[in-house]
């Protein structure tokens, strides 16, 4: 973890550490050394997804070599303290927009890149939109204005950005269903997931001609490390260049264990 809010990662993550960066962070590289970036959005985002300011600390300190700087630590306790200070809600087939900051409203009622929206002042603690709330939702998100989308209980909504001509609105939520099905089978594929995690991570060192060293389990029940220059993989095996012996070798994924990058 790094000072200007970069995250980089020398080689392949665990799965569960890998999909939770992705909430809290934005990919910029990928392949075996991948790269985010930390911003107030993907701080909201995360905090959307349930996250708080002392997991996102904890987390971050539990995996980085270089801790949790003071600009990253500023910046999640910054995001934690705005999220959801502008909330927007559904009124017949207008929106209300509503904060207990004055200034922020005023800010939203002058700010030219919302103007499209037409955006009028209802009382002292509201503003009005004509248009749907996933069109001023999406509008407030893309101007970085800490916004959550609630129902007319007070309970938070997820809101599809749309894309492309209306169509009849779907209040299935299609991300939660995907979730689950994902988590299903990763408990029903146990290690059928991790050998097909493994085996992108090896096409993608072949891919980018990257060392990297496996570990494979022998028939003896040991476990020894080669560090392969890897040139393919097909048929359930990977070939290579053997850094220490000079020589090709063949190795059935099957048998590998473990893949880092040199």
């Amino acid at each position: 973890m790094q000072h200007d809010l970069s995250i980089v990662a020398p080689g392949p993550l665990a799965p569960a550490i890998d999909a939770r960066l992705r909430t809290l962070a934005d990919a910029e590289g990928t392949g075996l050394a991948a790269s985010f970036r930390v911003s107030p959005s993907s701080l909201h985002r995360a905090i959307a997804d349930g996250e708080t300011a002392e997991s996102l600390r904890e987390f971050i300190e539990s995996i980085s070599l270089t801790g949790l700087p003071q600009p990253v630590a500023y910046l999640i306790d910054e995001a934690a303290s705005r999220y959801g200070r502008v909330r927007v809600r559904s009124e017949g087939a207008a929106t209300v927009v509503t904060s207990p900051d004055a200034a922020l409203l005023d800010t939203i009622a002058v700010d030219q890149a919302l103007s499209a929206l037409g955006i009028r002042r209802r009382s002292p603690e509201e503003l009005g939109s004509r248009f749907a709330i996933d069109i001023v939702y999406w509008a407030l998100v893309d101007a970085h204005y800490p916004v959550v989308a609630e129902d007319e209980r007070g309970n938070q909504l997820r809101v599809r950005r749309r894309i492309g001509h209306q169509e009849p609105h779907d209040t299935t939520d299609t991300a939660a269903i995907v979730v689950q099905r994902l988590r299903a089978a990763e408990n029903t594929q146990g290690e059928q997931g991790a050998k097909a995690w493994l085996t992108r991570q090896l096409e993608s060192a072949v891919r980018s001609r990257t060392a990297i060293t496996v570990t494979v389990a022998l028939p003896d029940g040991s476990e020894r490390d080669y560090t392969l220059e890897p040139t393919g993989i097909g048929g359930g095996r990977l070939r290579g260049r053997d850094r220490a012996s000079d020589i090709e070798r063949t190795l059935p994924v099957s048998s590998i264990r473990g893949v880092r990058t040199e």
